[in-house]
């Protein structure tokens, strides 16, 4: 498999696209996709330095596996019953509470706030939260250029952003931070994982493939689609044999991260989910993982590469029904609730062609971020508001919070949300200045979250003050919106009282519930001592570890800590 350089990158985006618009349009007719995947059937190779960086032979590489929506504990129920014997081997028999005998294994590692998939991942692979790192969610509202970012769609249907991951270096714009390929600064290859900034060689999906299965699932299960494991897998199987395409064709690299998406895809429609992600593990994932490292070992450098395994979120189930679905864009959802409290909301659409909009909402699952202008800069319908201007508390932020309650509260104006939401949230803005911290509506007041939850205790959200603060505050917190809900999303909740913002699934995530928030965090070396391992690690990230520690400590076994 030849490396495309950049310059194809404009033809691949075109291409993309068609691709993208195509499936959509076979899905929607029950047309076959296969004509149409054939077309596209393998992934393409773009070489992103004009020259390669040297390897170093006689240093220790890193092998980044990251699999996307695989929880701790659906991790380590594959690995106890026998179902990953490859993986399982690597990592030996259990030794500890957070080790095997040659893998350190923490548990209670916690993904940032929201638990989800392109927040998540920035995190891992800048080691920044999210108010620094510029990517607050699977999509997003920016102020300062006015402009609707979804690499990830939840609310809308559209997948341009989504090809433009990998066709136009899309997150190359949006995360503000260095990566951990610049901060490493060896030869560092990348499978499907959108933070690709800074890596030598970047393998990207087959976009055919991944046309027909965002397609599917940005339409959630409520379209008919059938769910079938064989097309997730595809996009899994395919990202491992094009990765060791890329290793036999230029040598191993001294950081290797491999990216599956198709795991997170297939949990959110399967039935059930989690029994049937534990299948895909099995049946998908392992034999993948298995000739990797059969690859490592071949060429005798298993011994010296050490393998991170990390997840962005976990899963926790749901009801693929109306009642539950929160974002379907249909009446009696939060756009509803907006209008009450008197403002024009943006419509659900990547580019609308309406700039006269007051508020805006992105949805990441469990949560939704509500975005607010200063209407006083923007009053008479077809007036564009002046968005680098933050909205009034009294005039702008309170009314909107006022609405939420009593939607929630009795159904006025939005009535889907009636007894739905857990917390509301909302602050001082400060328009695209850097964002206080989120306080908690009481009923009365805004009140600060300790304040909140030493009269409230909540030991259900993890770290919850923590996480608030490092996706709200920060340079970029302003991304998290003005006023943010929390939906009732619970583990400990019956399935049946379940919500969540976006289309009807049947898993979700993003909350702040140990099932979405406790992340696989593995690092294992063949013949290392694990317990030793995780006296190592500890040395770098004190305490528990978790998602924004990844990246120190992938630089540490590199030998690049002075590089952070």
């Amino acid at each position: 498999m030849r490396a495309k350089p950049r310059w194809l990158l404009h033809t691949l985006a075109a291409l993309g696209l068609l691709v993208v618009v195509a499936g959509g349009v076979l899905l929607m007719t029950g047309t076959s996709p296969d004509d149409l995947v054939e077309l596209v059937s393998e992934g393409s190779v773009v070489q992103l330095r004009d020259e390669l960086r040297p390897a170093r032979p006689d240093q220790p590489r890193v092998l980044v596996i990251a699999l996307d929506g695989v929880g701790d504990g659906e991790f380590r129920e594959a690995i106890r019953s026998g179902r990953m014997p490859n993986t399982a081997a690597l990592l030996g028999g259990e030794t500890g509470e957070d080790s095997y005998a040659h893998a350190y294994a923490p548990r209670g590692a916690l993904s940032i706030l929201p638990s989800t998939t392109y927040a998540a991942w920035t995190a891992v692979f800048t080691g920044q939260p999210v108010g620094r790192s510029g990517v607050s969610g699977n999509e997003w509202f920016d102020r300062e250029t006015v402009t609707f970012v979804a690499p990830a769609p939840v609310s809308i249907t559209e997948h341009r952003d989504a090809v433009r991951v990998y066709s136009d270096a899309l997150m190359d714009r949006w995360i503000a931070v260095p990566t951990l390929f610049e901060l490493a600064d060896v030869r560092s290859y990348v499978t499907l994982a959108a933070q690709h900034r800074g890596a030598d060689i970047l393998v990207q999906p087959n976009f055919g493939l991944l046309g027909e299965l965002v397609s599917a699932v940005a339409a959630g299960v409520g379209s008919d689609n059938e769910v079938d494991q064989e097309s997730y897998g595809a996009l899994d199987a395919a990202a491992a044999e094009n990765t060791l395409a890329v290793i036999e064709d230029y040598g191993l690299a001294d950081l290797q991260v491999i990216y599956f998406p198709g795991v997170d895809l297939y949990t959110h429609v399967a039935e059930p989910a989690i029994p049937e992600q534990l299948d895909y593990l099995a049946d998908v994932l392992d034999p993948a993982i298995g000739a990797l490292l059969e690859a490592y070992r071949a060429r005798g450098a298993l011994d010296s590469t050490f393998v991170v395994f990390v997840s962005d979120h976990g899963h926790t189930p749901t009801l693929d029904e109306e009642r539950n679905a929160l974002g379907t864009g249909d009446d009696g959802e939060i756009p509803d609730a907006l209008r009450a409290a008197g403002f024009r909301p943006r419509p659900l659409e990547l580019e609308s062609g309406e700039e006269d909009f007051q508020a805006a909402v992105a949805y990441q699952g469990a949560f939704a971020y509500l975005y607010l202008a200063d209407r006083s800069t923007c009053v008479e319908e077809g007036t564009r508001c002046d968005w680098r201007r933050p909205p009034r508390m009294d005039e702008d932020v309170l009314p909107v919070v006022r609405a939420l309650e009593r939607a929630h509260r009795d159904g006025t104006a939005a009535p889907k949300l009636r007894g739905t939401l857990d917390l509301i949230f909302a602050r001082d803005a400060r328009g695209i200045e850097e964002a206080e911290p989120f306080r908690i509506w009481n009923g009365e007041r805004l009140v600060s979250v300790a304040d909140y939850l030493a009269a409230n205790p909540r030991p259900d959200l993890l770290d919850l003050e923590a996480r608030l603060k490092d996706l709200a505050v920060g340079p970029y917190g302003h991304r998290a919106g003005d006023v943010m809900v929390l939906s009732r999303y619970r583990d400990v909740d019956p399935i049946e009282e379940r919500f969540y913002f976006s289309k009807l699934y049947r898993s979700w995530h993003g909350s702040p519930s140990a099932q979405d928030s406790e992340i696989l965090w593995v690092v294992a070396r063949a013949g290392a001592d694990g317990r030793e391992m995780g006296e190592r690690i500890r040395g770098v990230v004190g305490g528990a570890p978790s998602q924004l520690d990844i990246t120190p400590v992938v630089l540490e076994l590199l030998g690049r800590t002075d590089e952070r």
